[in-house]
């Protein structure tokens, strides 16, 4: 019952965050500009954004079957690439709900236990980390200036808050192996212990990677589409049309900020995106307003792309989810 109530409370709040996120992108929105701008602007290069967010599922399913592998799971990249289309078709209703959809599709149609599943994909978010890291790194050696001025956009009091809860967790986290064996002897923490064991035995899974050059690559053309999905944009509008590589550094970053706040259907990208251009024109010796309003069109303008291709494919996935299932099933009998 609590996990129910936790869980709508979570939901309540991504829908509120969703909503505030609407309300500030409208309020500072110019839809007679942004008409205009939409009229003008260079659609290949949102073609070839969406294109290239469909090139990074495929490269991020092949190197989930890398890891797979060696724990004794060789799945089809095809099916990962529908369990990974269908998770960011799930992000898009509930924040954070791609990683379990991922895992349990994938169980759906190859019976890869979710709990391994569940530990690959953690260790996947904290080599993703470690390319947003190195992102930071490189907008911080080309455009600190305009990093710093983003950062003073910032709620303190937010941050505040995201530490204090970040703390909390690891504390929790350190509580439960210090008290394992205790809490091993009630049933719900035995299972509760047993699939954190399958978890940590998908994060090993890197150790016994045969193929670590493939690993790399994969690694890193996914953040390489990453970069373009976003950079390859400028050149849709003659306003952005002269950013060079160090404004690209910046906004990848300002971008995956955006994404990772907990609001439904990563609403919170477009207002990020504003303040981004805000901090970009300010560096640049113009106003913030300016800086906001080319922002607010190339935020939206990229996001619905984006929305768009989530959406045909997360349809294709369910499609494609339930067709392998059935062949699987229909092989076993």
């Amino acid at each position: 019952m609590k996990s129910k109530i936790s869980h709508l409370i979570f939901i309540a709040v991504a829908i509120i965050l969703a909503a505030v996120f609407i309300w500030l992108t409208v309020r500072q929105t110019d839809f007679e500009v942004l008409k205009s701008v939409a009229a003008n602007a260079n659609y290949f290069w949102f073609a070839l954004s969406m294109i290239l967010s469909i090139v990074s599922y495929w490269l991020r399913a092949a190197r989930w079957k890398l890891l797979l592998d060696p724990i004794g799971y060789p799945v089809p990249v095809s099916s990962g690439f529908w369990s990974i289309s269908f998770a960011y078709f799930m992000n898009l209703t509930i924040p954070r709900s791609g990683e379990l959809a991922r895992a349990t599709s994938l169980y759906k149609m190859e019976k890869v236990p979710v709990d391994k599943s569940l530990g690959i994909i953690i260790l996947e978010r904290v080599i993703d980390l470690m390319f947003l890291g190195l992102f930071f790194g490189l907008a911080m050696i080309f455009n600190a200036d305009t990093l710093f001025s983003f950062f003073s956009f910032a709620d303190a009091s937010s941050l505040g808050k995201f530490s204090i809860a970040a703390g909390l967790l690891i504390l929790l986290i350190l509580l439960f192996f210090v008290f394992r064996g205790r809490l091993g002897k009630i049933k719900i923490f035995k299972k509760a212990d047993n699939f954190i064991t399958g978890i940590i035995e998908g994060f090993k899974s890197i150790l016994h990677l045969k193929q670590r050059t493939s690993f790399i690559l994969y690694s890193v053309g996914i953040w390489f589409c990453y970069f373009l999905m976003t950079y390859l944009v400028v050149f849709a509008f003659p306003e952005t049309s002269n950013f060079g590589l160090a404004e690209g550094f910046f906004l990848i970053v300002a971008g995956a900020l955006g994404m990772i706040l907990p609001a439904v259907g990563g609403l919170g990208y477009p207002y990020v995106m504003s303040i981004a251009f805000a901090a970009i024109y300010l560096t640049k010796g113009q106003t913030a307003e300016e800086g906001r309003m080319v922002g607010n069109y190339f935020g939206l303008m990229l996001y619905f792309a984006q929305i768009i291709s989530m959406l045909l494919f997360g349809f294709l996935s369910i499609y494609f989810i339930a067709r392998i299932s059935r062949e699987k099933s229909e092989q076993i009998e």
